[in-house]
């Protein structure tokens, strides 16, 4: 397995790091659990291990508030070089003014990790997030809804499990019965292993990573959901879609 550590032009060694939270028990009135989060921040995580990346999974008790602003802050505070890479992973509730579900009732507002992750010398940062209403990650972001100046300002990608008013679903995953994993969560890590590799050159960019994980998602909740829609998006500046998210 290839480590994700790649030479620049200047001989400097570019490093890429991580932070993947699931909430699976949210001990939230009105809330309900959702079994697979927990898994699917842990395997995306162990993924990313083996390629190399540096850094935490958080789930259940410890996913509140401040210790996810506190972990993303660490990623952002380690990646010091341009070349460097962020990967986070958030498995949560969305709500469609734009938040993530926190342990206990807490929120994270989107805005918040953008602020933070703006600050970061890296511009190669990528943000997964299974949840209802993750499309809504533009939300009070710009004016322009498809939020293609800002984003490649900022130089953040994300990749999102719905467009903004849809919800997440999960499944149980038949190769890996009982455990329930989400439907995004499945392809996610089933494509970054491998499995998007489109042109078989052995490397995984963005683009060929979003591809798949949209056929797959669609087509999974076409065969086991027919009456349920989902359609993850990939938001961010398009001079990112090439770039080398993994290697196997």
């Amino acid at each position: 397995m290839a480590l994700a550590i790649f030479v620049t032009s200047g001989n400097t060694i570019a490093k890429n790091y991580c932070f993947c939270m699931g909430l699976s028990k949210c001990n939230t009135p009105g809330a309900q659990d959702i079994s697979s989060a927990q898994y699917d921040a842990i395997d995306f995580k162990n993924a990313l291990t083996k390629q190399g990346y540096k850094g935490s999974v958080i789930v259940n008790q410890y996913a509140t508030r401040e210790n996810i602003l506190k972990r993303v802050k660490n990623v952002v505070a380690a990646a010091k070089k341009p070349d460097d890479k962020i990967v986070l992973f958030f498995a949560t509730h969305g709500h469609d003014d734009g938040y993530l579900l926190t342990y206990g009732g807490g929120a994270v507002y989107y805005k918040e990790i953008i602020d933070i992750l703006a600050k970061s010398k890296t511009k190669h940062v990528y943000v997964f997030v299974m949840a209802c209403f993750s499309g809504t990650i533009t939300k009070g972001l710009t004016s322009d809804p498809n939020w293609s100046d800002d984003a490649t300002k900022r130089g953040i990608t994300f990749i999102v499990s719905s467009r903004p008013g849809a919800t997440s679903k999960s499944i149980i995953n038949r190769e890996v019965t009982p455990v329930r994993y989400s439907v995004f969560g499945n392809a996610l890590i089933k494509g970054f292993r491998g499995q998007a590799d489109k042109d078989g050159d052995r490397k995984i960019t963005i683009i060929e990573l979003f591809k798949y994980i949209y056929n797959e998602v669609t087509m999974r909740m076409e065969s086991d959901n027919p009456d349920i829609v989902q359609h993850p998006q990939l938001i961010g500046p398009s001079s990112e879609h090439n770039t080398v998210i993994a290697k196997w």
